[in-house]
């Protein structure tokens, strides 16, 4: 992923009205793999063999014998590692022609490191809609190593982590909440699950247009109170029995839509002041790796506690992002000012 969107940052140089939805586009496709993938993997993962007791609430499940060879889900997890390494071997190759013919990033230092060079080609388009160019003219960018720069890829590495949280809760753990917690059944489990991958892909579908007139600060604000309100409404739905699978059903959605372009967004809205360069983009991705191995965990034991926990992280990831979210355009604005002053 890290790789993948520096590249773009790299080949499309270009205005950034036009690198957000490039940058869109890009992230969808993993969205994508993510929707057909339990599809893909379904027949290799088999069927349900168990049975739901509704007086004991005990799940009996074959339990594969071993020493039998491999398991179909391991098949699959073998084609893909497969499939995995034989994209290394063409990256790769592609990575070392390029550098023979062109002269370019000739070590690893120039690869990782390499900044923007005043040689290099910029094919800037002009837009008459892009509202920046009127409102804020050009800046110049702060350096991501400089204190300033720090701080304000601190704000958005703690968003990427409380960000990958949200997605361990709703990819890893939403069907055993629906399942095991709030007794749904295993289709209707399922298909919430699945709503949820489709809805946040066709979702960035229609973000990927629009984000060339949107700015990345608009689209960022809506996808953080879309989510935080859809929080709410899954609390709403342990509070009311009733209808509460209406509210469960409209939290998840909301949440799918909100989601589906948050972390490309984030990514536009740092190019517009900070130079995300390959040890910038491989930082965001780290937040979101760290954000998975920490908070996956937490939540999958505070599950055992109760119900509501499920909601409550969702509440509080949601409150603590957007929180985060405006301390970093208060400070993001002090620091234009500050340069803006100098320049003067």
């Amino acid at each position: 992923m890290s790789g993948c969107l520096s590249i773009n940052l790299n080949l499309w140089k270009t205005s950034p009205v036009w690198l957000r939805p490039i940058i869109q586009l890009t992230h969808l496709m993993s969205m994508l793999g993510a929707a057909i993938g339990p599809q893909i993997a379904a027949p290799f993962v088999g069927h349900y063999d168990g049975f739901q007791d509704n007086d004991t609430d005990n799940v009996t499940v074959t339990v594969p014998v071993a020493n039998e060879g491999f398991q179909p889900v391991q098949i699959a997890y073998l084609i893909l590692a497969g499939l995995e390494i034989g994209m290394v071997i063409v990256c790769t190759m592609t990575f070392v022609w390029s550098s023979i013919t062109s002269g370019h990033c000739n070590t690893v230092q120039d690869l990782l490191f390499k900044q923007h060079d005043e040689h290099d080609d910029f094919q800037v388009i002009p837009d008459g809609t892009d509202a920046s160019s009127h409102v804020d003219g050009l800046r110049p960018k702060v350096k991501p190593c400089s204190r300033r720069g720090c701080i304000l890829l601190t704000f958005i590495f703690l968003i990427f982590y409380l960000s990958a949280g949200r997605d361990v809760l709703l990819t890893g753990l939403l069907f055993t909440y629906l399942f095991e917690y709030l007794k749904w059944s295993v289709n209707a489990s399922t298909l919430l699950s699945t709503t949820f991958q489709l809805v946040r892909f066709i979702a960035a579908i229609i973000v990927v247009p629009i984000s060339r007139w949107i700015s990345p600060t608009v689209l960022a604000i809506f996808d953080l109170a879309i989510m935080l309100l859809a929080s709410v409404l899954m609390l709403l739905a342990v509070v009311v029995v009733e209808d509460g699978n209406v509210f469960t059903i409209l939290g998840v959605i909301f949440t799918a839509v909100g989601d589906s372009n948050i972390v490309p967004t984030l990514i536009t809205l740092v190019e517009e002041t900070i130079s995300v360069i390959s040890p910038v983009m491989a930082l965001f991705v780290t937040a979101l790796g760290f954000g998975q191995v920490t908070i996956g965990p937490l939540a999958g034991i505070s599950l055992h506690l109760s119900v509501w926990s499920f909601p409550m992280m969702l509440f509080a990831l949601s409150i603590a992002a957007l929180v985060l979210f405006v301390v970093y355009l208060i400070f993001l604005r002090w620091v234009r000012v500050k340069s803006s002053e100098r320049d003067t």
